[in-house]
């Protein structure tokens, strides 16, 4: 009829080819069956909660990460170090903790008269920190972890290299570790205690310079001359201080740094796949036609069907509908007239497709910007520090300055590949919105041809027809090679790539891949290589691993280690730190052991208190010097009592620096606080009719004023020291005995006492656990009998009141 143009038709594809598609490979669809191809509306982030759920990360030290990097050359250390924070490991069980000391190091006491070097290196380090720590004043401030308070936002300053040193120490089964800060492990031995089928566990206790580390089984000693402590000291902890304060704080941020960019890679990885998903499924299917039609090969290799379709797709642009490509128009026209291609899905699919790309682009900037930026400043600055600490003749190098200017190298390398990858994010998402509304505008076209000129198809193909700016940009990036990452090489597999990334010209998958390794390349000219971030990300972990390995050596290598042996056995025992008086006259708050020979010189920095349980009734209380290398030792013998056992020792000692807060200021004094000695004590009575009643009471009383008798360690002493046997009796020991039953002999030392339970002496029952917190002034004591009981006791004094409550000792605490 008139006005009416002939009806459009489209020629099937040849018969013989309609089988050579059938198994057509998906494309870059992890988890699908190779053989269908299915197209799915993309959702922004839907899909990504149901997804794959990795385990987070945990710092508990009661757990490993295994490690499945075999390609790489790194010693088993800094393997540990990179698979610390690698999230994607499988965690595996590892030895139990067993015992865990976290101790900050406590200022100079005002006693001490301190040498000349320890006043150059305060002096020096009054000064350099005014250089460090400088990027909150000008970074961003999400480029730092802060955390919300309920009136404002402040930064965590347990990141900040001016937070004061602090040593978690933890004992496994086997093992010894040191954390610096909590997370940085600076050394690892194993501690040789067999407690294989004893539930007791170890005691650590920490000097205040954290230079020393006493290590104690809590297991009875069945035989006399057994290693039941070991003395473990460095230098390196008090001469490197501020050192180690610096490289622990980096090594936690850095790493923490490297470990938000891996995440922000992945999520981004996710989002972008999650994004192309529906494309790729559309692209597979006008690939699929092409192959029908004759006028594609069928290949497995992505970038080569993405050459097929940007061909055709240009060709259709530059001639459009001829009898010169009749075969490759009626694919095109058979996939622009498919029910998938209806307007209002593709227009829905195009909305979510570009929402989903804007996400991604959004978490490239939230999750990854702000941790590059904080890393190459950070970087930056271990790398001055490194080399300012190599020119310093007097002191060796911890940092080694080429491996940290290569760490720093690959921040830079990471950061400029991360400004290429928002660029090509950018453009990507440019051509996605022009080439997608140019396939819509071209399928109302297809669809109206035939109809009439006044229909409702033509009327909707001249509505949606594109501007001719949006066709001449498609017909330039489909006629121009794509903007990849990486250079083409043949050694290069491009797997990882999506159809619909290598349509449009933009590989973004590149920078999310390992394709190209930084370590084929010379430092010199790192800085020009077309890197990738995933590649530059691994490189910078293994630097890492590499550089912060070298303290961990200097610590093994000044670490020493002191058994000490007790010539006699005992049944409980309890270890405690002091803060020792030094030659000045201001000596309060701090300990200074009294003397039998007033003769005997006793000071010391720090001072090891070791309380044991031996014989019957009798309490061994031995003082080391806390000393690199100890030279002498203090005993003093405690007597309880007849019909006096000792169940349970504990220390009540306050040592005035038990917070782990952040404290800048260098010149700050630390006084101690409470310090007494707790014990639970079993008094026998025997009632009228012959029955025996246990009572289990809690003593507390202060043992600076015991005297003690000093000896000398022989030769052999650099190795091991052996306790010897002291002849304890009624008459070389001070006496413990309550308030309500002290008399005023010179060697009776009073105790305040508090009753906890009674019960029979034949009825079978754990031990009595005691627990004494002298920061917070209370105790806990948790008895075991008929009923379990758990006391929480008040020991805070009231020196008002002391002497008018002395004589009544169940009145001197408070439940």
């Amino acid at each position: 009829a008139s006005g009416h143009h002939a009806l459009h038709i489209i020629h099937p594809p040849p018969p013989q080819q309609r089988s050579i598609m059938a198994n057509l490979l998906s494309f870059n669809e992890e988890g699908n069956e190779s053989d269908k191809v299915e197209e799915q509306s993309a959702t922004s982030e839907e899909a990504e909660s149901s997804r794959n759920k990795k385990v987070a990360f945990s710092p508990r030290v009661t757990r490993s990460m295994a490690s499945r990097r075999g390609d790489t050359h790194l010693s088993s250390v800094q393997q540990q170090t990179i698979d610390e924070y690698d999230d994607d490991m499988a965690f595996q069980p590892t030895s139990a903790v067993i015992g865990m000391s976290w101790n900050r190091v406590s200022p100079p006491h005002s006693s001490w008269s301190l040498e000349k070097e320890e006043w150059e290196m305060k002096e020096s380090w009054a000064h350099s920190s005014q250089l460090i720590d400088r990027g909150r004043y000008f970074l961003p401030s999400d480029c730092f972890n802060t955390f919300k308070s309920s009136d404002k936002a402040r930064v965590d300053g347990s990141f900040s290299p001016l937070a004061h040193l602090n040593v978690l120490c933890v004992a496994t089964s086997s093992d010894l570790h040191w954390y610096l800060q909590g997370r940085y492990r600076i050394g690892s031995i194993p501690h040789g205690f067999d407690i294989g089928g004893h539930n007791t566990g170890i005691d650590l206790v920490c000097s205040p310079d954290l230079t020393s580390l006493l290590v104690i089984s809590k297991q009875p000693q069945l035989s006399k001359g057994s290693r039941v402590a070991a003395l473990y000291t460095t230098p390196l902890l008090g001469e490197r201080r501020f050192d180690m304060q610096i490289f622990s704080a980096l090594y936690r941020s850095i790493f923490s740094r490297l470990r938000d960019i891996r995440e922000g890679i992945r999520s981004s990885t996710d989002s972008w796949r999650l994004a192309l998903r529906p494309l790729d499924a559309k692209f597979q299917g006008l690939f699929k036609l092409l192959c029908n039609y004759n006028v594609a090969q069928p290949n497995d290799s992505v970038v080569d069907c993405a050459a097929a379709i940007r061909l055709e797709l240009l060709r259709c642009i530059l001639s459009g509908r001829s009898s010169v490509s009749g075969d490759a128009s009626n694919a095109l026209d058979q996939f622009f007239t498919r029910p998938q291609m209806h307007d209002q899905l593709f227009q829905r699919e195009i909305k979510s497709v570009e929402a989903s790309v804007a996400s991604m682009e959004a978490k490239l900037r939230s999750k990854i910007l702000a941790p590059i930026r904080a890393l190459v400043y950070e970087t930056d600055e271990l790398y001055g520090i490194a080399r300012s600490r190599d020119c310093d003749a007097s002191s060796s190098t911890l940092i080694d300055p080429e491996e940290a200017l290569r760490l720093y190298t690959f921040a830079r390398i990471l950061f400029l590949s991360f400004e290429r990858c928002l660029a090509h994010v950018v453009e990507a998402r440019g051509r996605l919105h022009d080439l997608l509304a140019w396939i819509r505008g071209t399928a109302s076209q297809v669809r109206a041809r035939g109809t009439a000129t006044d229909s409702i198809q033509r009327q909707n193909a001249r509505n949606r027809r594109v501007p001719d700016g949006v066709i001449r940009r498609v017909s330039n990036f489909l006629s121009t090679p794509m903007i990849s990452a990486v250079k083409d090489s043949d050694d290069i597999a491009f797997e990882h790539r999506h159809l619909a990334e290598c349509v449009i010209g933009v590989p973004l998958s590149d920078f999310f891949s390992d394709c190209v390794s930084t370590d084929k390349v010379a430092l010199s000219s790192k800085m020009s290589v077309r890197c990738t971030l995933k590649s530059a990300l691994q490189s910078a972990f293994q630097t890492c691993a590499v550089l912060f390995d070298k303290p961990r050596d200097a610590f093994t290598e000044t670490l020493a280690r002191l058994d000490i042996h007790f010539e006699t056995p005992h049944s409980i025992l309890a270890a405690h730190s002091r803060i020792g008086a030094g030659p000045r006259a201001d000596k309060n708050e701090a300990f200074e052991p009294k003397m039998i020979q007033p003769n005997d010189s006793s000071l010391a920095r720090h001072w090891m208190i070791i309380v044991r349980s031996v014989k019957d009734n009798f309490i061994e209380v031995i003082a080391i010097p806390g000393n690199v290398q100890p030279k002498f030792y203090l005993q003093a013998g405690l007597a309880l009592p007849d019909n006096h056992t000792v169940r349970n020792i504990q220390f009540y000692g306050d040592s005035g620096n038990s917070s782990l807060s952040p404290n800048l200021d260098i010149d700050a004094v630390t006084n101690e606080g409470r310090q007494s000695l707790g014990l639970i004590i079993e008094r026998q009575e025997v009632l009228s009719d012959g029955s025996e009643e246990l009572h289990e009471e809690l003593w507390v009383f202060k043992y600076d004023e015991i005297s003690f008798e000093k000896f000398d360690l022989g030769p052999t002493s650099d190795k091991a020291i052996s306790i010897a046997a002291a002849d304890f009796n009624r008459e070389n020991c001070v006496r413990l005995q309550t308030c309500r039953t002290s008399n005023d002999d010179d060697n009776v030392l009073a105790t305040k006492c508090r009753h906890i339970c009674t019960h029979q002496s034949f009825v079978i029952r754990e031990q009595t656990k005691l627990n004494l917190c002298g920061s917070r002034g209370t105790a806990g004591v948790l008895s075991f009998g008929a009923s379990t009981s758990l006391d929480i006791l008040d020991l805070e004094e009231d020196e008002e009141d002391d002497e008018d409550d002395s004589a009544s000792g169940d009145e001197s605490f408070e439940e």
